[in-house]
């Protein structure tokens, strides 16, 4: 629970800080939201089978369970394929690169960010 946690946090914590991670994060949304669309239409595969489908072919995970089968379908899934996954993988860039930054960080930078440098 506590990694399921972190992993969120980083992804909030991203969009947050980076508009170029929230303008990411925002193109990974529409990519799954309009190919959960297009796969429950064309397709005619449950809303839930389809949005599946498009996150394991955006994460290059793949299972093969289901594929298009009209050629209209197989065309999108071309361009779908070409588009999604730079977009996929830049989105685990940048919560990898959030979390890698985190736990370089030591407990007191925190305390020295919020009360500033004592000066002796």
């Amino acid at each position: 629970f506590v990694m399921i946690a972190r992993f969120f946090a980083a992804i909030w914590r991203s969009i947050k800080r980076e508009p170029q991670a929230r303008a990411v994060f925002i193109f990974v949304i529409i990519m799954l939201l309009s190919g959960t669309i297009f796969f429950a239409e064309v397709e005619h595969w449950n809303w839930i089978d389809a949005l599946w489908y498009c996150v394991m072919t955006l994460s290059t995970v793949g299972t093969g369970d289901f594929v298009p089968h009209t050629t209209f379908g197989k065309i999108f899934t071309i361009i779908y394929i070409f588009m999604g996954i730079g977009a996929f993988v830049a989105a685990a860039r940048i919560i990898a690169q959030h979390a890698m930054d985190q736990a370089a960080e030591s407990p007191f930078d925190k305390i020295r960010q919020k009360f500033g440098r004592h000066k002796d």
